[in-house]
C-alpha cells in the first residue's frame, strides 16, 4: 500500500517539477549569460580571412496571394555585399502581372500552374528550379535583410555549420501591439538562440531567416500535417537529429510585427495549434537524445515539448489552486517560480536595452486578454482563415537604426 501511495505521489509531483523547470529555465540561462560576460573576454569577431569557399546560396521567397511586399525584400537582397546567390520567388496563387521586372537575372519569379496553398510545397517547388545552389535560405515576403546577411552566413558555413538561423529583429515597433510582439521576440531570441549559441548548443529556428545545406533539406520527409502548416516545427525537429543548428547573430533580418489584436489572436491560435500538432515530434527528439546520451539533442527535445509560456502560466495557476487543497506546502514554490519568471523577463529586456520591448511590458495585461481569447478560439484551425496579413511596405533604407536604451 505504501508503494502505491509513493507511486501516486510521484505522478502528482513530476508534472509540477517539469512545469516549474520550464518557468525557472530563463533565469538559469540569464545567469549563465551574465557569467559568460564577466569571465570571458567576449565572442571574437568573425574572421573573413578564413572563408576558403564561396558557397552559392539559393534564396526562396514564398508569396501567397499577395505580391505587394516583394519589391522591398528583393531590393534588400540585391544590395547584399555577397553576390554568389540566386533568388526564387514562388508566386503561389498570385497575379504575376503585378510583380515588377526586377531586371536582374538572379531574381527568378516562379508561378505554379496549380495553386499550392502550402509553404512546404512552395519551397519544394523552388527547389525543383535550383541550379548548383549549395545552401538554401528561406524568407517571408515581409522580411528585409541587412546588406551583410549572406556574407555572414558564408563565414558560418566555412566554419563547418550545416544549418544556420539568422538574427530576426522587428521591422515595425510603433504601436502597442507591435511593441507587445517585440517583447516575445526579444525574450525568445535570448533564451532559445543567444544563450544556447554561447553554450555551443543547437538553437531553435524561426519560420524565416533559416538556412540549410540543400542536400540535407532534400533528404527530409514531410507528412500531411507539416504540409498543411507549421513546416518549421517539423524542419527543426528533423534538423536537430542530423546536425547542430548554428545562430548567426550578425546576420540580421527584419520581420513585420503584429499591428492589431485580431492578428495577434490569429497568430497565437496558429502557434498553439502547431505546438500540439507537433508535440509528438518533440518527444521523439527528446527520447532520441536520451537514447544516444546526447545532451545537445536531449536539451533541444526538452525545449520542443515546452508549452508556450502563456499556457505554462495557466497551468501554474491550476496547480496553485490544486496544491492549496492537496499539498499546501508546495504553493510557495509555485509563487516563487512565477515571480522569478516575470522578474527574468524584465531583466532580459533591460539587459538588451530594448525600448520597444520595455514599452510593450506596460501592456502585458492586454496581451494576456488576447491570449485568453485565442485559447477559446482554438476550434478555428483552418490555416487559410488564420493567415495573418502583412501590409507594411517599407524599404531597408527607411528602417531606423534599432533603438536601444
Amino acid at each position: 500500500m505504501d508503494l502505491v501511495v509513493y507511486f501516486l505521489w510521484l505522478l502528482f509531483l513530476l508534472p509540477q517539477i517539469c512545469i516549474i523547470s520550464f518557468l525557472v529555465q530563463p533565469l538559469v540561462l540569464l545567469l549563465i549569460s551574465v557569467f559568460n560576460r564577466i569571465f570571458r573576454a567576449g565572442k571574437p569577431a568573425l574572421d573573413k580571412s578564413k572563408t576558403e569557399k564561396n558557397y552559392r546560396f539559393g534564396i526562396i521567397i514564398t508569396a501567397h496571394k499577395d505580391v505587394s511586399l516583394l519589391p522591398p525584400i528583393v531590393d534588400s537582397i540585391l544590395k547584399q555585399t555577397y553576390q554568389h546567390f540566386n533568388a526564387y520567388i514562388v508566386a503561389d496563387d498570385c497575379d504575376v502581372n503585378q510583380i515588377p521586372d526586377f531586371k536582374d537575372r538572379r531574381i527568378n519569379v516562379l508561378k505554379p500552374a496549380v495553386a499550392l496553398h502550402s509553404n512546404t510545397k512552395s519551397i519544394d517547388y523552388a527547389l525543383q528550379h535550383f541550379n548548383d545552389e549549395e545552401v538554401m535560405v528561406i524568407f517571408d515576403p515581409d522580411n528585409l535583410v541587412q546588406a551583410r546577411f549572406l556574407e555572414v552566413l558564408n563565414i558560418y558555413y566555412n566554419k563547418g555549420f550545416e544549418a544556420v538561423q539568422g538574427n530576426l529583429q522587428p521591422k515595425n515597433t510603433q504601436n502597442i501591439y507591435e511593441k507587445i510582439d517585440t517583447v516575445g521576440m526579444v525574450f525568445y531570441n535570448f533564451i532559445d538562440r543567444d544563450v544556447r549559441s554561447q553554450l555551443n548548443l543547437s538553437v531553435s529556428i524561426w519560420g524565416c531567416g533559416i538556412s540549410v545545406k540543400t542536400k540535407i533539406y532534400k533528404a527530409f520527409k514531410y507528412t500531411d500535417k507539416s504540409i498543411n502548416g507549421g513546416f518549421d516545427k517539423s524542419l527543426q525537429a528533423q534538423l536537430a537529429k542530423k546536425v547542430k543548428i548554428g545562430y548567426a547573430k550578425e546576420a540580421i533580418l527584419y520581420d513585420e510585427k503584429i499591428s492589431d489584436g485580431k492578428s495577434l489572436e490569429k497568430q497565437r491560435i496558429r502557434w498553439i495549434n502547431s505546438y500540439f500538432k507537433f508535440l509528438s515530434e518533440g518527444f521523439s527528439v527528446l527520447l532520441t537524445g536520451i537514447k544516444k546520451m546526447d545532451f545537445n539533442l536531449t536539451y533541444f527535445g526538452y525545449n520542443l515539448i515546452r508549452p508556450p509560456y502563456f499556457l505554462l502560466i495557466l497551468i501554474a495557476g491550476f496547480f496553485i489552486v490544486l496544491d492549496f487543497f492537496v499539498a499546501t506546502h508546495l504553493v510557495p514554490f509555485w509563487l516563487l517560480a512565477l515571480a522569478l519568471f516575470f522578474i527574468t523577463i524584465l531583466a532580459i529586456v533591460l539587459i538588451k536595452r530594448d525600448k520597444a520591448a520595455l514599452s510593450g511590458l506596460l501592456f502585458i495585461k492586454l496581451f494576456f486578454y488576447h491570449q485568453l481569447r485565442s485559447l477559446f478560439r482554438l476550434k478555428l484551425n483552418k490555416y487559410s482563415i488564420l493567415k495573418t496579413k502583412n501590409h507594411n511596405v517599407i524599404y531597408i533604407e527607411e528602417l531606423q537604426p534599432y533603438e536601444k536604451l
